[in-house]
């Protein structure tokens, strides 16, 4: 049965939840007339909740359960979130939780017990039997340092003349050798529970493991435990910083000429079934998430395994807290985004030739190629604020106009941002993802580029009068505020005034500076800076700097269009002009 059959009431995971409320038997009697294989690509169209749902109505869910990828079921198992996981944690494998607490269990390099304690208590719940499997499969350093974490330990051996304890000593003991002070009476239960438990069925670990809690440093057990963690780790596709930090590496000569590469697909392991998820964290229109969607079967999971381990790689190396699932798909989306502008900028935008270098380069070299993309973005950010016009203005980028400003800020960070305004919230930036991301940031830095161009060279400033201009008592008080549009404001009153240079307006002669600008605006202004635009030799150029005139002139329009110069003007509200304090 398809539940993609036009025919089959089975339209996805939320139409089988939906009749599964309605018609109970109806529904079971479909989800089982699935193969397992179809069940579980069910289960991964879904999310969160819905998983588990579809888990617990299958009659073979623990078979279900540890069918997903392991780093399938630990993001379901966050996104349900500790107060509802409880079925999926008993239903896993040991593969999976183990995976799922070293995951989770550590914070970068450090252990952290309280965030094992999340857990634990949903493996009791699971049973005895369940408990014993994980304790037989946890590292003898874990459980010395959660030992460490849950109890003082007091070890009592009787001589032959002191055959009773001593009054000081805990009070709560299993064999009269070992005894016991809980640190947080909260868990006393289940804490007592795990060493009943270790004594009665794992004696040899009871014992190793309360004698290193005694005895070993804490750095030494960290240290072990952290290898064996990174280990299995590794085994399961997870990089380390170095490794994840190969994505913004330089492309590799090899990855260059992608066109002289076979396909990649014999080369690549088989892949369990996966999920949408990482393609779904950029816009669907965009390359990588567009030929995941085109690509099914075995062909489309090896893609989506691919795209799992850059997003592990983001993780590993912006070091997101992969106990948060908003960190995680933060980090994910930055280095999947990598992977896209790759795809973007060797195709050109040509969609069919994405598909093509796809199937002949890895994703982690896609990555790497959208990494020097943004990094050319950088450098040339760099040299305009290091080396070029912007060096010489006494405040730097602040001069440009919004949103070029923000724009050179986001290319100036160790990891460029793009700007993009509609993020709300307090929030301008984000990570490159597309071409068209790239694109922009192309535009606005040739535009800040080429504004040293009209001030300096077709404008004829002097970079000293424009710092005299910042140096006197002007208006606006905060030299941030002073931007290209009250350099060309100030300088374009004075000319129309018949003064020279460049310096603030009087406040005596601010209405006839303001009337003077209102008329040379309204009087054909722009056509005349456009036409001595029109002499340059590049009509790109020229272009450019027409674009450039024309935004900060209708901005000066804007704020001068308001005011009566006839009134009373009071200087401190007049953007647009540098005014004598």
């Amino acid at each position: 049965m398809d539940n993609n059959d036009p025919q089959s009431p089975i339209h996805g995971p939320t139409a089988l939840l939906k009749l599964a409320q309605d018609d109970p038997r109806r529904a079971e009697a479909l989800w089982h007339g699935l193969s397992r294989s179809e069940r579980l690509r069910t289960v991964l169209a879904a999310r969160g909740i819905e998983r588990e749902r579809l888990i617990i109505l299958a009659a073979d869910s623990r078979e279900l359960t540890q069918a997903m990828a392991t780093d399938e079921f630990a993001s379901t198992v966050l996104e349900v979130g500790p107060e509802d996981a409880g079925a999926l944690i008993e239903l896993s494998s040991d593969e999976q939780l183990t995976y799922l607490l070293d995951l989770t269990g550590w914070w970068r390099e450090n252990f952290a017990p309280e965030r094992y304690q999340i857990w634990l208590p949903m493996i009791l719940e699971a049973g005895a039997k369940r408990l014993q499997r994980w304790l037989a499969n946890t590292d003898l350093e874990v459980l010395a340092l959660l030992l460490r974490h849950w109890v003082r330990i007091v070890k009592f051996l009787p001589s032959q003349e002191q055959q009773e304890p001593p009054d000081d000593l805990p009070e709560f003991t299993i064999d009269g050798v070992y005894f016991f002070e809980f640190i947080n009476p909260k868990i006393k239960g289940f804490v007592g529970q795990v060493l009943v438990l270790l004594k009665s069925e794992l004696p040899d670990m009871y014992f190793k493991a309360l004698e290193a809690a005694l005895w070993e440093q804490t750095a030494e057990l960290q240290e072990y435990a952290n290898r064996w963690r990174s280990g299995r780790l590794a085994d399961h596709g997870f990089p380390t910083r170095l490794e994840a930090l190969e994505l913004w590496a330089s492309p590799a000569p090899g990855e260059i000429r992608w066109e002289d590469l076979p396909p990649k697909g014999a080369s690549l392991p088989s892949a369990s079934a996966r999920s949408d998820r990482m393609a779904s964290l950029l816009p669907e229109r965009e390359f990588l998430p567009s030929l995941a969607g085109q690509m099914g079967g075995e062909a489309g999971d090896m893609l989506r395994a691919e795209m799992a381990y850059i997003a592990s790689c983001g993780v590993a190396a912006l070091e997101a807290d992969p106990a948060h699932p908003e960190e995680v798909e933060r980090a994910a989306r930055e280095s999947l985004g990598l992977v896209n502008l790759g795809l973007g900028v060797l195709s050109q935008g040509d969609p069919a030739k994405a598909r093509d270098i796809a199937t002949r380069l890895s994703l982690a070299a896609l990555a790497r190629h959208g990494a020097e993309a943004i990094r050319k973005l950088n450098r040339r950010a760099w040299v305009l604020a290091k080396e070029g016009w912007l060096s010489k203005m006494p405040t730097g980028l602040h001069i440009l106009e919004p949103p070029l400003d923000r724009w050179l800020a986001g290319l100036l960070y160790a990891r460029p941002r793009c700007y993009d305004p509609t993020l709300g919230k307090n929030r301008e930036y984000r990570a490159f993802i597309s071409l068209a991301d790239l694109e922009a940031a192309d535009s606005a830095l040739s535009q800040a580029g080429f504004w040293g161009t009209l001030l300096l060279d077709l404008l004829a400033l002097d970079p000293e009068e424009i710092r005299g201009l910042y140096e006197a008592a002007m208006l606006p008080e905060d030299v941030t505020e002073i931007k290209l549009s009250h350099i060309l404001g100030t300088w374009l009153a004075r000319r129309e005034m018949g003064l020279q240079g460049l310096a603030p307006i009087a406040v005596s002669r601010l209405p006839e500076a303001v009337t003077a600008l209102q008329k040379a605006l309204k009087g054909g202004l722009e056509e005349e800076l456009a036409e001595s635009l029109r002499a340059l030799p590049d009509p790109a150029q020229a272009s450019l700097a027409g674009r450039s005139l024309r935004g900060v002139l209708h901005r000066l329009s804007q704020e001068l269009s308001g005011l009566n110069p006839q009134g009373e003007l009071d200087p401190r509200f007049i953007a647009g002009l540098v005014i004598e304090a």
